[in-house]
């Protein structure tokens, strides 16, 4: 089956390279939606990411932040997600009436009341509180369409390999940024790593994320995506955005 959907991705490819007037490989588009086909029928899936992101110092110039997650989903509406990084480590639970985030070195605890779906809670609390979800975009039924609406070109590159395993190498190239996309060649297509480069500023600077120990399905129990305040904590207010 691997190797002919590798034919199958070569023959679109060389179609592609004697059809030069499209711009959007229909290769690299027909990669993006066997993955957002694959990640749409998971009823639970767990993964591990490594992001980081450039921020520009007076001193050094670009410096790059790190921060490691690890998530867990189980449709339609449960979440929990690990974050360690620069702000120390901070976990989030959603069980489809309410999200709460703890801060393991303050010991304190936020809640409010979010939407009944994961990704309607995803918007809501970015929005809101500004709080970034990691690899959120992959889950979003309309990533295809909205990687062409974004961009004025899409290219399959090729297969390369990331941390020992064999993808292919996705591109594509709007006004503002590209953004390069590894996808496993193995039976699930689930994504690997990407890379946006912000073509706006000086010195190009780039967010990527790599992913790692994918389950796909695990049998998730219910109780896990429930937060219960640790003894000796307190809970503080979340602030909002618009309350800076």
């Amino acid at each position: 089956m691997k190797e002919m959907f590798l034919c199958v991705l070569w023959m679109i490819g060389g179609w592609k390279l004697q059809a030069q007037d499209s711009l959007y490989n229909p290769a690299a588009i027909m990669i993006l939606d066997r993955m957002s086909d694959v990640i749409g029928d998971m009823t639970s899936c767990s993964f591990k990411t490594v992001a980081s992101h450039d921020d520009l110092d007076p001193q050094f110039g670009w410096v790059k932040h790190m921060v490691t997650t690890q998530v867990y989903m189980k449709g339609p509406d449960k979440m929990v997600v690990n974050y360690w990084g620069q702000n120390g480590h901070r976990q989030c639970w959603y069980d489809g009436q309410q999200f709460a985030i703890f801060d393991y070195e303050e010991k304190n605890y936020g809640m409010v009341a979010a939407p009944s779906a994961i990704l309607p809670m995803i918007d809501s609390i970015h929005t809101h509180f500004g709080l970034d979800f990691p690899a959120a975009d992959f889950f979003y039924p309309a990533f295809t369409d909205d990687l062409l609406e974004s961009n004025d070109r899409i290219d399959f590159v090729g297969i390369s390999v990331v941390d020992g395993h064999e993808c292919f190498q996705i591109i594509a190239r709007g006004k503002t940024s590209t953004t390069q996309i590894w996808i496993r060649n193995d039976a699930f297509n689930l994504p690997m790593k990407y890379v946006i480069t912000d073509l706006t500023k000086p010195g190009y600077p780039q967010y990527e994320t790599t992913f790692s120990e994918w389950q796909v399905n695990p049998d998730l129990p219910n109780a896990m995506f429930n937060f219960l305040p640790p003894p000796g904590t307190h809970q503080v207010r979340l602030m909002s955005t618009e309350d800076k």
